[in-house]
């Protein structure tokens, strides 16, 4: 028997069970529809991870803390300490870190490949007002140009000047500003207050008005305002001034020289770390939101995996219903001459049918579903102009050629027993 003819045959014989059929596809299209959203999710992850880690960070650059394990609870310390000034209380909980000061700075700027080292100050304001305008909260931060920034208006040619000061967007209204463009060049004014009660008063001019994308996670952007390094250390050192936060840092970022080069940035890396600090890069910050995108990633294939399992033994047993109910005619076609390999491989590529109709059904409803889902679902969880949901055609082709393996091979067994049937028993059912 030709292939062409086991192709129409199988076919046809489905086509006379439709309601069987259909149901064990769907059974095969359930798991082909977890599965493409699942890989689907994972593909968008990555994406917004890789895109999450282009905007924050500066793939020359390096993030360093005093702690060894700068990400984790590794970094804190849950047990008394002797005492050292670099031993510090941070965080909601009142942890104890290891903290960097001055010394640490100018160690790490020492380091070959090291081309500069940008210290995070950030503070919190009294309150930040303008001419005519109320008073509002907000933080100040130091403006690093090593990260992606996006503008409303103005730009940032050169460095910033103590008198500088680029604001937030969402501050415009507030400050009773009509547009972006006009609070270019108007004075903002910054009221800090000392831990110690004493308190100052700070004058910027607007160089630029800052948007901020979804993909931005250095501080809350909505609420700082950001001024010159100079600037940022000098209200930072006078707010903290007789504290134990004076002049301490939880991280610091590394500029390396040429850092764009791998060998070159992980030499520098290796340096710090020998060196007794903790250190990480672009490339293993992305490395871990991958192994966390993957973890979770697995945990969803295995649902789908079991849904898969379920088919399987769904296809096994519709497989067998059409052996049973077809005896006589598998009987009939041995008599006239029917090799038991053309009748084992025609209840094999039925079972390929019921894999191929579930899979392609699945997965394409997976893709339309997800397309049409995927503006609703970026704006729920805020992940702007980004898809959670993407969808690569070979991965896809991928999944609907495993699927229909899947169903071939549970189809063997049912093949195997149509194949040994003998044909003289077989036409005596009927």
């Amino acid at each position: 028997m030709y292939w062409k003819d086991i192709l129409r045959r199988s076919g046809q014989s489905l086509k006379q069970a439709k309601v069987r059929t259909l149901l064990t596809a769907a059974a095969l299209a359930v798991g082909g529809f977890t599965l493409t959203i699942t890989l689907a999710a994972a593909n968008g992850a990555k994406a917004y991870g890789n895109k999450l880690i282009d905007t924050n960070f500066n793939p020359s650059s390096l993030i360093v803390a005093k702690n060894k394990h700068i990400i984790g609870p590794k970094g804190s310390i849950d047990k008394p300490q002797p005492y050292n000034s670099s031993v510090i209380a941070s965080g909601p909980n009142g942890k104890l870190v290891r903290v960097l000061d001055q010394q640490d700075l100018k160690k790490l700027a020492t380091f070959k490949g090291v081309q500069s080292v940008f210290e995070p100050y950030t503070s919190s304001a009294l309150y930040i007002t303008a001419k005519n305008a109320g008073k509002y909260t907000g933080s100040i931060a130091a403006f690093d140009p090593s990260i992606s920034h996006q503008f409303a208006a103005g730009r940032i040619s050169t460095r910033l000047t103590s008198r500088d000061v680029v604001l937030p967007q969402d501050y415009l209204s507030l400050l009773k500003f009509k547009s972006a463009s006009s609070a270019i060049g108007k004075t903002i004014t910054v009221q800090i207050r000392q831990v110690l009660g004493k308190q100052e008063t700070k004058h910027f001019k607007v160089l630029a008005v800052l948007t901020a994308p979804s993909t931005l996670i250095s501080g809350n952007i909505n609420t700082t305002l950001y001024v010159s390094s100079k600037e940022a250390k000098s209200i930072n050192d006078f707010i903290n001034q007789g504290t134990i936060n004076y002049q301490h840092y939880l991280t610091a970022t590394v500029l390396v020289k040429d850092g764009t080069n791998p060998a070159k940035l992980l030499a520098t890396q290796n340096a710090i770390e020998h060196a007794g600090y903790g250190a990480i890069s672009a490339k293993d910050a992305q490395a871990t939101i991958s192994q966390i995108v993957n973890v979770l990633q697995i945990i969803i294939l295995v649902f789908g995996l079991i849904t898969l399992i379920a088919s399987f033994f769904g296809v096994v047993n519709t497989q067998y219903i059409s052996v049973l109910e077809r005896t006589g005619e598998i009987g009939l076609m041995k008599a006239l001459g029917m090799s038991n390999l053309s009748v084992r491989w025609l209840f094999i590529v039925e079972a390929g049918w019921i894999g191929g109709i579930g899979a392609i059904f699945g997965s394409g409803l997976a893709v339309i579903v997800g397309t049409l889902l995927n503006p609703w679902i970026s704006k729920q969880i805020n992940f702007s102009n980004s898809s959670l949901l993407i969808f690569h055609p070979l991965e896809i082709l991928a999944l609907i050629i495993f699927l229909i393996l899947v169903a071939t091979i549970a189809g063997l067994l049912p093949a195997r027993k149509a194949s040994r049937l003998d044909p003289i028993e077989a036409l005596r059912t009927e």
